[in-house]
């Protein structure tokens, strides 16, 4: 391939997105739909072709497009890096984006703004790949607002609604946030480094502060794009946007960029391994909390959003200690099942009508026997009682989390007596924790809909997806399948043709080890025998509660625990908490300052008064200019009489 197309990768999503956008309302439907699915599939086979040929000779394609600005010591190339990293991510991106896309034909058949939607779902792919490509910071983050930008687009597509049109605000506004943090981490290493080149900043040796503090902002950054603890309030709400933009978003896009962004940069966060400490620890935590409110969420794309924000805290657990391949894995083979996932669900909203609510489903087995086999395949791979994708790489992340060394010389102490090596068997703890709750809420989910009797209105009659909807959905659960490839353990494909296939051996020297070095070689038949129970565990609950109860299940387990149950059907209150601690005090401090600010001082004082004295003075001074003679005349003798008195009289 020549390299000079691998520009190509962005470049012709973009021109889908011009093309739908500008005068896609006025073109003929079908050229619409083979516009936007052309583009995204030519700009995937590019990337299979610049894939195939990364062998082991050629580990990375770079390709300078154009100079973008020079500013002083700063120069920003428009440049781009395909590497085994950034190479694999644009197959998945595309690969399933384009998935989406056919996937969209089918559910998106009715609406009339279906050529807005493309063009948007166009955009997206195309920042998307800018991000994954980017060779520097700075084109990265081109690529990281970019998403955000479509990301508000694509949730509040149906802006007429207004609860529809807060999420995609929501979504805009908590993004922002973060990537101030993410711009400060730019502005940080290029003061060091003197360049925002990924490659040159991942060979730097940086002081051990500023590689800290530089992580960490960018990891603030990664916070808002990928949903974690305290900035994922915003996904959940995403939901109000179309169900193939949950599966786009939440998958394999979006969602993933802080993942992606903290594995690239590798090299700067073992550099700063109190860092590392705090991504992996954010990681549980998120993955718990989040886990917990979805064991009491009814709407099934709720459960699905919140299973996505769990998820990616794994994921961050991974490139937390050091893990990165094994993070990145998970990133993999998430986007298979959970891109089915959401597909799947729309399939179960458009089968329904528009119904989202698990509690008015059940016994859809009988009507969707596509989208419930897929499903369950799915199910299968996120909850791991099966050791098909989704058991591996979590169980890496897991065992890794357990065996690492990154924090073993991290201290709590100045004298060094106090170590946290304590802090990998925690994680793997409150991890094997949130796995089996996992397994609990997402069985749930799937008894309470595909199982017992249809709970639903009698004049809703289900019905199965066109083949446009129901074929994506059995290529993304036979990827979910087969990405089990990826994390089988070396020591049972050494010497086979599956070597080189597993994601540990294609990453191997991508990215930087952690300080502590890797773990020791440890026998992974211990975790996945844990790992193993820990999902049939789940299931096991689920099953005694959900099987044949239905609802009385939940009607059971809310009986027990009834207060726990209510605040996590609430999602733990935090976004009422957030609305007082931060949204009302702005608020009031919003309304305070435009009342002092803009319609006192500037409206009052500036734009209003000033004028309004200049009026007051040139009424009066209009007073003696009437064009009267004879007062004119008398105002001149009044006046000659008050010069004669002081300087004749007075003088």
């Amino acid at each position: 391939m020549e390299v000079t197309w691998l520009h190509l990768v962005p470049l012709l999503p973009l021109i889908g997105a011009a093309i739908c956008g500008l005068v896609g309302k006025w073109l003929p439907k079908g050229w619409v739909y083979a516009v936007a699915l052309a583009s995204v599939l030519l700009s995937f086979l590019i990337g299979l072709r610049a894939f195939i040929g990364l062998g082991e000779q050629a580990p990375l394609f770079h390709e300078l497009w154009f100079n973008w600005f020079s500013a002083g010591s700063l120069r920003v190339d428009m440049a781009f890096s395909f590497d085994r990293l950034s190479g694999a991510l644009t197959l998945v991106v595309t690969g399933v984006g384009f998935l989406i896309h056919v996937y969209s034909v089918g559910y998106m058949e009715e609406d009339p703004g279906y050529w807005r939607y493309f063009s948007y779902l166009n955009l997206f792919i195309a920042a998307m790949m800018t991000l994954v490509l980017g060779d520097n910071l700075v084109a990265m983050f081109v690529g990281w607002e970019g998403v955000g930008l479509c990301s508000y687009l694509l949730i509040g597509f149906w802006f007429t609604d207004e609860e529809k049109a807060y999420a995609g605000r929501k979504a805009f506004i908590v993004n922002r946030i973060g990537d101030f943090g993410f711009l400060i981490g730019i502005f940080i290493l290029f003061n060091q480094v003197g360049t925002v080149g990924i490659a040159q900043i991942n060979s730097a040796v940086l002081p051990l502060g500023v590689a800290s503090i530089a992580a960490l902002c960018l990891f603030i950054g990664a916070t808002g794009k990928s949903a974690q603890l305290p900035l994922y309030i915003w996904l959940p709400d995403a939901m109000a946007g179309p169900t193939p933009v949950s599966a786009l978003i939440h998958a394999a896009t979006m969602v993933t960029a802080g993942v992606y962004m903290v594995a690239r940069l590798s090299h700067l966060y073992v550099s700063a391994p109190g860092v590392m400490a705090v991504v992996a620890v954010v990681g549980v935590l998120t993955a718990l909390w989040s886990a917990l409110i979805a064991t009491s969420q009814n709407d099934i794309k709720k459960v699905l959003a919140y299973s996505t924000v769990s998820q990616l805290g794994f994921m961050f657990i991974g490139v937390g200690v050091g893990a990165f391949f094994a993070g990145t894995m998970h990133l993999v083979t998430h986007a298979f099942f959970k891109a089915c996932l959401f597909l799947g669900s729309g399939a179960v909203i458009h089968g329904l009508h528009g119904e989202q609510d698990i509690q008015r489903m059940g016994g859809l087995r009988k009507y969707l026997p596509s989208t419930r086999t897929t499903f369950l395949v799915a199910t299968i791979a996120i909850t791991g009682i099966l050791p098909i994708s989704g058991f591996f790489s979590k169980d890496e992340i897991l065992g890794q989390a357990l065996h690492t060394r990154a924090f073993s010389f991290l201290t709590l102490t100045p004298d060094g007596s106090t170590r946290l090596t304590w802090l990998g068997p925690l994680i793997y703890a409150v991890g094997s924790f949130s796995a089996f709750l996992t397994s609990f809420y997402m069985w749930r989910c799937y008894f309470l809909t595909f199982s017992g009797e249809y709970r639903g209105p009698e004049s809703v009659h289900p019905h199965e997806s066109p083949s446009v909807m129901t074929l994506p959905l059995w290529i993304l659960a036979a990827l979910s399948v087969i990405g089990l490839v990826l994390g089988l353990p070396q020591a049972w494909v050494h010497g086979t043709g599956l070597q080189h296939w597993t994601w540990e051996h294609f990453t191997d020297g991508v990215f930087s080890r952690p300080r502590g070095g890797a773990p020791e070689e440890f026998s992974p038949y211990l975790g996945y025998g844990i790992a193993l129970i820990v999902g049939w565990a789940g299931w096991a609950c689920s099953y005694a509660l959900y099987f044949k109860r239905g609802l009385a299940g939940d009607e059971l387990l809310t009986a027990r625990i009834h207060v726990l149950r209510g605040a996590l059907a609430n999602k733990l209150y935090v976004d009422e908490l957030y609305d007082f601690l931060v949204v009302r005090p702005f608020w009031a401090l919003a309304r305070g300052l435009f009342r002092l600010v803009d319609a006192t001082l500037i409206d009052g004082l500036f734009v209003n008064g000033i004028p309004t004295l200049i009026a007051w003075v040139g009424a009066m001074a209009r007073r003696f200019q009437n064009g009267d003679v004879q007062r004119y005349l008398a105002v001149t003798a009044l006046g000659v009489a008050a010069l004669l008195y002081v300087f004749l009289v007075r003088g």
